[in-house]
């Protein structure tokens, strides 16, 4: 017989962390509500308690879901000298997080999950190992270059925010218009952007990203 109750779909919490980065992406981390993801799973918000016990803690979850490859892979050295190796997991560190709308911020905001923890000592004993160095300096490092790279990251993201509210003819703004909308002549100002187009680019991302390198160099006493 037939009770007329609708079925509530089985969920499990790689599903719900699943679903919810695909929500970010269409409504970004402000228009994430748990009502908007219940919709989606077609669950009633309450059955999202049974997996998490608040928002925050969901975020938690899917701040892991993105990362939980990229930190499967770091450990894997694949033979490369120490500065090739950290060069190329600050730079698939940026893709990462480029990969999800507001992945950055989603990233910077979220605490480690006690399965995450595994994956963070496989990081620092693959630095330990192609250094030479110990686990705390090896932390200061990685944490270094992370935190370097979601700034970065951070920085991109709002600069998108404010080119789709106010579009302009070219991405990278030029000396002319820095120094039409200055206060007063701004030579230096117009000199640098002429010599780097952007601040924000890629280019300067990669001339931090050495910089950091060789202080970790010095720092390591490596070459």
């Amino acid at each position: 017989m037939q009770t007329g109750l609708k079925r509530t779909p089985r969920l499990d919490r790689d599903q719900v962390a699943e679903t919810s980065l695909r929500l970010l992406d269409e409504a970004g981390l402000d228009g994430l509500t748990l009502r908007a993801l219940a919709a989606e799973l077609g669950v009633q918000a309450p059955a999202l308690y049974w997996h998490f016990a608040n928002k925050q803690d969901l975020l938690d979850h899917m701040a892991h879901a993105l990362t939980r490859p990229w930190l499967m892979a770091v450990p894997d050295t694949g033979g490369r000298r120490w500065d090739d190796w950290l060069t190329d997991v600050a730079r698939s560190y940026r893709t990462l997080l480029l990969s999800r709308r507001d992945g950055a911020r989603l990233v910077a905001g979220a605490r480690p999950l006690p399965e995450s923890l595994p994956l963070l000592d496989g990081c620092i004993a693959a630095f330990e190992e192609t250094t030479g160095c110990g686990p705390g300096q090896a932390l200061q490092c990685l944490t270094t270059i992370t935190t370097f790279v979601r700034g970065f990251v951070l920085d991109e993201e709002a600069e998108l925010l404010r080119s789709h509210a106010e579009p302009v003819a070219h991405p990278h703004t030029g000396a002319a218009q820095i120094q039409k909308h200055a206060s007063q002549p701004v030579p230096h100002l117009d000199a640098a952007i002429e010599d780097i187009e952007s601040p924000n680019g890629e280019g300067t991302f990669e001339y931090g990203l050495g910089l950091i390198i060789d202080g970790i160099r010095i720092a390591l006493g490596c070459h």
